[in-house]
């Protein structure tokens, strides 16, 4: 982009671009993913994001996300990578009520974040993030969908996953 002062580099999300195409499954991680979101306003010292594989010599914090690959086989928007990383790294990220985070990623269901598409790429994700995952999704009225994310294998994972969050927001 030209500025006063000459040319600047590009974003860091122009360069993922360039790398990994626009509908890759990329998108950000931590404290950016949050940002972006909504649930919070801190920001990362350094640019974070999550990737289907890492490239060398990128300027940037990459988080491996190899294994995941319905984010990739789904084509996740930035948005749809942000809600399943916060959704992993919640405890670290999120800095309001579990009531208004739940509520404002709900909100965001059917506008920035395709059901459909975050339902399809949960099969590869965490028993912690699909069990967030399908509290969003309830809270959101997609019953239907709630119904296509695996649950986690034992009770006890998923009292884990939902530790903290308030008991209206589990009875929903």
């Amino acid at each position: 982009m030209k500025t006063p002062l000459g040319m600047s580099y590009p974003s860091a999300t122009a360069t993922l671009e360039a790398v990994y195409g626009k509908a890759s499954g990329f998108g950000p991680a931590h404290l950016d993913a949050a940002n972006l979101l909504g649930l919070t306003t801190q920001v990362g010292a350094c640019p974070t994001f999550a990737v289907p594989y890492e490239v060398d010599g990128l300027a940037m914090r990459l988080v491996s996300r190899s294994r995941r690959t319905g984010r990739a086989l789904n084509r996740l928007t930035a948005y749809e990578v942000a809600l399943l990383e916060v959704l992993g790294d919640w405890e670290r990220v999120v800095d309001m009520p579990s009531t208004d985070a739940i509520a404002r990623l709900a909100s965001l269901v059917g506008r920035s974040i395709r059901a459909d598409a975050v339902v399809a790429a949960a099969s590869t994700e965490s028993a912690r993030v699909r069990e967030r995952l399908r509290l969003v999704l309830q809270t959101a009225g997609c019953t239907d969908a709630v119904a296509d994310v695996a649950p986690a294998a034992h009770e006890g994972t998923r009292s884990t996953a939902l530790a903290g969050f308030s008991t209206s927001e589990l009875a929903a």
